[in-house]
């Protein structure tokens, strides 16, 4: 690994460990192994072994008491929006617990841009709310032509920011970015199982609904159409065997943490 540049090297342990503390390949204690044995199992200096864990740290993955070794948090404790990814790894899908996780994150941006979307028709401009459709007039026409590359996400984001925006609402802008960060965090599995024509479907009819300001049918009619687009990700999720397909998702490169000989009694610094 010493060829790469610091800061991969470090995105690159981190990755790796993320991988050992969601597989539950530690002790029942939680316990890592020490920033020595990690730097010389990845035969890099202890500050890159810090940087690593002081990410995972931040993340709240990790929890970390000067003087002893870093513990692993539950994932389903600690997992976060940006870190939702981590239930993602090839052998947490089948978990049910994780699995709601995920589909608790499609829940919430389905009411996120439903709420937004029926008060920018309620409240915005007529600036504003030709803004939000030229937004979703865009989504509509990446998706219908889509290439398989799924560039349309980054619209559909954009939408939700600019509804966001026109609604005079910053909480929901900042649950979008939120929203956003934790999608990117997934779109090595998640991207490749959208469904552009599901996204085509409710954006038209989305459109449709703006240009005649009715909130009332988005606050009906949008939800099933958003639930939709977001079962058949899921189903497609839940169609994946052992850790097929998977793959895109394991960092390239390096060894993984099984092969540590860790020993419990080992000096933490």
């Amino acid at each position: 690994m010493e060829h790469l540049l610091p800061t991969k090297l470090v995105s690159r342990i981190e990755q790796d460990l993320e991988r050992m503390i969601s597989q539950e390949r530690l002790p029942s204690s939680g316990r890592l192994p020490s920033e020595r044995m990690l730097a010389q199992h990845y035969g890099v200096a202890r500050g890159t072994i810090r940087e690593a864990l002081l990410r995972l740290a931040a993340r709240g993955l990790l929890s970390r008491h000067p003087g002893r070794q870093a513990r692993a948090v539950a994932v389903e404790h600690a997992v976060t929006l940006e870190s939702l990814g981590v239930t993602l790894h090839p052998l947490e899908r089948a978990r049910p617990g994780r699995q709601r996780l995920l589909e608790g994150y499609f829940e919430l941006k389905r009411e996120t841009a439903v709420t937004l979307l029926v008060r920018t028709c309620e409240h915005a401009s007529e600036k504003e709310l030709e803004q939000v459709s030229t937004a979703c007039f865009a989504l509509r026409d990446g998706a219908r032509w889509d290439d398989g590359s799924r560039r349309w996400v980054e619209q559909e984001f954009a939408l939700l920011r600019m509804a966001a925006d026109a609604a005079d609402s910053p909480g929901h802008f900042l649950l979008v970015q939120s929203l956003e960060r934790a999608f990117w965090g997934m779109a090595g599995v998640l991207r490749t199982l959208l469904s552009s024509e599901a996204v085509r479907h409710w954006s038209e009819q989305t459109l449709s609904w703006l240009y005649d300001r009715d909130a009332q049918a988005l606050r009906r009619d949008l939800p099933p159409l958003l639930l939709v687009s977001d079962e058949h990700v899921l189903r497609r999720l839940g169609a994946m065997s052992g850790g097929e397909g998977l793959d895109s998702a394991r960092p390239e490169g390096g060894r993984t943490p099984d092969a540590l000989a860790y020993h419990p009694g080992e000096d933490p610094r």
